[in-house]
């Protein structure tokens, strides 16, 4: 497997493990995944959930996430 498509493996949407590693990866998992819906895209997801714990991330009060 070439380099590039390690690297598109590991921020596909279907592996959630390396946007939750730290913050940093969580932040670049939200660009990465912009057209992707929390609670559908595991990345995406992930990332969202780890940004709340740690308290960057506030989500609209408005809306239900699962």
């Amino acid at each position: 497997m070439s380099w590039d498509a390690a690297l598109l493996d590991r921020i596909a949407c279907g592996n959630g493990l390396w946007a939750a590693t730290s913050v940093a990866a969580a932040h670049h998992a939200m660009q990465v995944h912009l057209d992707c819906v929390v609670g559908e895209c595991r990345a995406k997801t992930a990332a969202h959930r780890l940004l709340v714990e740690e308290g960057l991330l506030v989500p609209d009060s408005g809306r239900v996430r699962s």
